[in-house]
């Protein structure tokens, strides 16, 4: 299938200059392979580089807010970008949420990146840090040396009987994300040949016992117990034995025993 964004794709060679910090401009670039060096010079010096590579975009601020570059973006290896005007964003986001949806997390991990690496300057400095409260969970502690981790439930895929566990109490469902750098705890990518699952699809919810289903904000083809569609953001209850339905795909859920205590 051709590439729909072939038509704003543009060739770069390793050492060229995207743009130097303090440039004017309106458009933002995704890249397509290679990769991508972001700087600041800070006394002659290159400061907060940060390297990007296939999936990730950048210059965003600019294209957004109409801002003058705050950093020099260089190529580090031949690299082809599709170059995002003003117009273009436009018509991407009406014809696709989900990919309006994939940037706002894409630039919530940067801004927590940035917070984690100011917390990191303060407290090298000596100065009192205040975690904020909002930040995401903490993960499992790991089992012990050799020991597999606990399963608490299962997803079993109809037709190829390739199981999925489940090891946390709050799993994401969905399919690895390159623009993010999210891998969702159950990741159906390999499974998903059509890519009817969106990257965040859903979520899996043990609360008191209880499993819940819940639909993520920007899911396009929808999410279905027993054949029913449920309603983005509400959970739905599940039991052991339902089929569960991601975009075209379609597991049987399955809660494992649990370990005495």
């Amino acid at each position: 299938m051709a590439n729909p964004l072939r038509e704003f794709t543009l060739p770069y060679r390793a050492g060229e200059i995207v743009f130097h910090e303090g440039d004017p401009g309106a458009e933002m670039y995704v890249i397509q392979s290679g990769q991508v060096e972001l700087y600041r010079n800070v006394s002659d010096e290159k400061r907060f580089v940060r390297v990007f590579e296939k999936g990730d975009f950048f210059g965003e601020m600019s294209l957004l807010e109409g801002m003058p570059r705050t950093a020099t973006a260089q190529v580090l290896e031949d690299a082809d970008l599709i170059v995002i005007n003003g117009a273009t964003f436009d018509q991407m986001i009406k014809s696709n949420i989900e990919i309006a949806v994939r940037m706002l997390r894409k630039l919530s991990k940067r801004l927590r990146e940035t917070t984690d690496q100011l917390e990191l300057s303060l407290i090298s400095q000596g100065k009192a840090v205040v975690i904020p409260e909002e930040r995401e969970a903490t993960p499992p502690p790991a089992a012990e040396a050799g020991e597999p981790p606990h399963v608490l439930a299962e997803f079993v895929a109809e037709g190829s009987l390739k199981v999925f566990p489940i090891h946390r109490e709050i799993s994401l469902v969905g399919r690895k994300d390159p623009v993010t750098g999210i891998t969702p705890d159950v990741d159906l990518t390999e499974e998903d040949v059509k890519r009817s699952v969106s990257r965040r699809h859903a979520k899996l919810i043990c609360s008191n016992g209880q499993y819940y289903i819940a639909e993520e904000v920007g899911t396009l083809n929808g999410t279905f117990v027993n054949g029913k569609r449920i309603p983005t953001g509400v959970l739905t209850p599940i039991k052991s034995g339902a089929l569960v339905g991601f975009g075209m795909l379609r597991f049987k859920f399955v809660e494992c025993a649990r370990s005495g205590g």
